[in-house]
């Protein structure tokens, strides 16, 4: 039988034992406005808590994002375009790839069919995220990352990890850090958990999920 629990201003465990309680990590903090409940899936810690509407809000839909993609004629294209970033110690930092890239020299921006971006993370394996297409901004702080997308880690021996769908991903790649108002969905060995809007800690491999929260976890295999 599966244990499934939805968050609350408390939360709340609705089935199973205290093994697994313990195994979840719950945690119930009495006395604040929005539920926490914390635990470690396949080594990734996931936070999920209640969000205020006005972050929501705040994140939404990518501004103008129904203006791109409409067949502006760009100063330069380029297919299989890969960018790999290097850090200090020249060891990769992250590999940023696409089928095809477009440059409109009028905005300094760029859009990508199929991005495929890598964010490699010392003594653990890389994160990968994918979409449809994206979108980068002028001075490449911001990539949009539009569509569906799709955000994974394997195992060492190759085997998944953690798999997370949504659409519409606001990436910061200089601090590894990701957010969407959407709906969420992330997969483990272990649990399968939905929620509305993310923000995704890449370097720290802590994930939060911020509203209408609801988690399966299989059972411990005896």
């Amino acid at each position: 039988m599966n244990i499934s629990w939805e968050t609350s201003e408390q939360p709340v465990l609705t089935a199973g034992g205290s093994g697994v309680a313990k195994r979840l990590g719950i945690l119930a903090r009495s006395g604040l406005t929005s539920a926490v409940a914390t635990w470690l899936p396949a080594a990734v810690l996931v936070t999920l808590a209640v969000a205020s509407g006005l972050w929501l809000a705040a994140i939404g839909q990518p501004q103008g994002q129904s203006a791109r993609f409409t067949g502006r004629a760009p100063d330069l294209t380029m297919e299989e375009f890969e960018v790999t970033t290097m850090g200090e110690d020249g060891n990769p930092l992250r590999r940023l790839s696409a089928a095809y890239m477009a440059h409109f020299n009028t905005t300094g921006t760029k859009e990508l069919r199929h991005p495929h971006l890598v964010v490699y993370r010392s003594g653990s394996e890389p994160w990968h995220i994918a979409s449809e297409r994206g979108w980068i901004s002028a001075d490449n702080d911001v990539l949009m990352l539009l569509g569906r997308v799709d955000i994974w880690r394997n195992y060492p021996q190759g085997r998944r990890e953690i798999h997370i769908e949504t659409e519409d991903l606001r990436v910061l790649p200089d601090v590894e850090f990701a957010e969407t108002a959407l709906p969420v969905a992330i997969s483990t060995p272990e649990s399968l958990t939905r929620g509305v809007g993310m923000r995704a800690y890449l370097g720290e491999n802590r994930v939060q999920l911020l509203s209408r929260v609801k988690t399966t976890i299989e059972p411990l295999q005896r």
